[in-house]
């Protein structure tokens, strides 16, 4: 049985003797601290601590990754001590004890947001591959363009940092006994979608929207794609006058463009993949552009309609779908009572909703698309190893620990993240190693630490852990963010919670980084994580075979599209009679009653995927 070995690289976003620091007197963390500082003024941003990498952001470009100076003949197969620290010299450590000992490896990179964990993954990838070479160079190319596809897709500029991963992302690369390269594969996790549709004061959407329309800009193809050409679409014009300035002057946006086709073709996606793609996205901005108003009837006054029908129609056409019925499942929903469908008008609160709620599970599911198909496209050879025989190194890169100005349900989902890698970090250096040396008999000093797994059960246990409360609270229809900031200080007696004095909508949690003030504002909401069956109905109409793939492809526990092909039916492409006759919509809970077309749409929730 293969087992996994810990390795960290623990990025540190500070201005920043020897090279490993477990050989000082006194390790305490003023020292720590001063040979930090001392070694970063000195441009040496590398230090060990054991097994441990301190990595120090240098915010520049080092010439210490060359490859004309051959920084990666350096770090292979010698002696740690024969060079200067360097994540080069972690992912050989765990090559050399992969092909030695025959036992999977893991490197886990953490930190805080901006710490510089999206680079150390390149950088790790990119000497594993070198010391990984297989004869299929093609291969090798592959690989290495994984990381930026994804990274457009699953990264955004935040207050912070110009190119922040919303996601969790663990990569698997597999190697032959005899240590060659030999495919790779990508797990997703808790894809920050809400962001889709807002972003916070001074923050961006996902990378690919600004390429994709630059891009088409230049390309003079924004009409084919039915975007405006006068002013960037709403879910991207938070800062109208600067992003056309950037769109249509910069050459960054473009050039990105240009780079992420490069990726879709090396990696292999056809070209009707790849425009299929394109035209989901620019589906996505155009229904962003649908507005709803409030009309009033004799016998209703909570009825919306779709003032601009301009841009309803610019949404369906680019998704290949009818207008009429995207209108119909937009403004109006089904009410089942005793086996009767009522059909009921949404309000324009209502209707926004479900238009944002498209918007973020079309773009969720096509960046859970895109990485089944990485994985199909990169999956190993069943002839040149078997899977018992081949080993697997994992790089785990998470989104980091954050504490802004304004903190919301997005930072509180990463840090609980956070909280979990640094237990995960506590065992293996801490309780574990101790254990070891009571087995052994050692005489050693015990370490004394911060267990964070108190904190982890207040977050996570059942029934009464912060999740589990925010689960409960999102089923009520009555419930408001109040209610939900009432029943935490209601349950939550313990030293990690707090509510400041004064601040009606606020909660405070005492993490294992430091304390963080959280804005409850629409919490309730975006913890809520369904999509109307109607929508999902049309969706499936479409001519667009991605689209329909999208939505007939089942949901995992995690809420990512599970990885098999999608079973399209005549009946899954069937409309309820209501949107093309008038007539009562059928009951269209009897879709989600059949496996093969399930959407697992039921009580589906942010919270809930972490407690898979």
């Amino acid at each position: 049985m293969h087992t996994r070995r810990p390795y960290r690289v623990e990025d540190v976003d500070r201005h920043c003797l020897g090279d490993d620091l477990v050989n000082l007197e006194v390790l305490d963390e003023d020292t720590i601290i001063y040979w930090l500082e001392k070694r970063y003024a000195d441009a040496l941003i590398y230090t060990y601590v054991g097994d441990i990498l301190i990595a120090l952001n240098p915010f520049q470009n080092l010439s210490i990754y060359s490859p004309q100076l051959q920084f990666s003949r350096l770090y292979h197969g010698v002696k740690r001590a024969s060079n200067p620290p360097h994540i080069f010299a972690s992912a050989d450590n765990a090559y050399q004890c992969l092909v030695t000992f025959n036992k999977d490896q893991c490197i886990v990179i953490s930190g805080e947001s901006g710490s510089g964990k999206t680079e150390s993954t390149h950088l790790i990838v990119q000497h594993l591959t070198f010391l990984g070479k297989a004869n299929n160079q093609t291969l090798r190319q592959k690989i290495l363009q994984v990381n930026s596809l994804v990274e457009a897709f699953g990264n955004a500029c935040t207050a912070i940092n110009d190119n922040s991963s919303r996601f969790g992302k663990y990569l698997e690369m597999m190697f032959t006994p005899t240590g060659a390269v030999m495919g790779a594969r990508i797990s997703e996790y808790l894809l920050e979608k809400s962001r889709v549709i807002k972003q916070a004061a001074g923050e961006k959407n996902f990378h690919i929207f600004y390429y994709i329309y630059a891009g088409l800009y230049h390309q003079k193809k924004l009409s084919e794609f039915r975007l405006p050409e006068e002013k960037p679409p709403r879910y991207i014009a938070a800062e109208t006058g600067r992003v056309m300035r950037d769109i249509t002057s910069k050459e960054s946006y473009r050039r990105q463009f240009e780079a992420i086709q490069h990726c879709f073709r090396i990696i292999g996606f056809t070209n009707k993949e790849v425009h299929s793609v394109y035209r989901i996205l620019a589906g996505i901005l155009n229904i962003g552009n649908i507005e709803f108003a409030a009309i009033s009837s004799q016998h209703q006054t909570d009825k919306s309609e779709v003032p601009n029908p301009e841009a309803l129609e610019n949404a369906a056409c680019v998704l290949c779908i009818s207008p009429e019925e995207l209108l119909e499942a937009l403004t109006s929903h089904c009410v089942v009572t005793r086996g009767e469908t009522i059909v009921r008008a949404n309000t324009v609160d209502r209707a926004a909703d479900v238009r944002d709620a498209m918007s973020k599970a079309l773009y969720g599911r096509l960046f859970s698309w895109i990485v089944n198909r990485v994985n199909t496209l990169l999956q190993p050879d069943k002839n040149i190893c078997s899977a018992e025989d081949r080993m697997n190194v994992g790089i785990l890169d998470i989104f980091g620990f954050e504490d802004f100005q304004r903190n919301s349900f997005e930072q509180l989902c990463i840090n609980i993240a956070n909280e979990q890698i640094q237990y995960y970090f506590n065992q293996h250096v801490f309780a574990l190693e101790q254990m070891e040396y009571q087995n052994e008999g050692i005489d050693a000093v015990p370490v004394q630490y911060e267990d964070n797994r108190p904190l982890l059960d207040m977050f996570l246990q059942k029934p009464l852990g912060l999740l589990a409360l925010l689960d409960e609270e999102s089923r009520f229809p009555q419930a408001t963010d109040q209610t939900l900031v009432d029943k935490f200080a209601d349950n939550l007696r313990c030293k990690f919670f707090w509510r400041p004095k004064g601040v009606e909508l606020c909660f405070g949690i005492q993490h294992y980084a430091g304390p963080v003030l959280y804005d409850a504002s629409g919490v309730l909401e975006k913890n809520r994580d369904t999509l109307p069956a109607d929508v999902v109905v049309v969706l499936r109409t479409s001519e667009n075979k991605l689209l329909q793939q999208l939505f007939s492809i089942p949901l995992t526990k995690t809420g990512n599209l599970a990885q098999t092909r999608a079973k399209i039916t005549a009946s899954s492409r069937s409309l309820p009679p209501h949107f093309s006759a008038g007539k009562a919509k059928v009951d269209t809970l009897e879709m989600i009653r059949h496996p093969e077309e399930t959407t697992n749409m039921k009580r589906q929730t942010m919270a809930s995927y972490f407690r898979v």
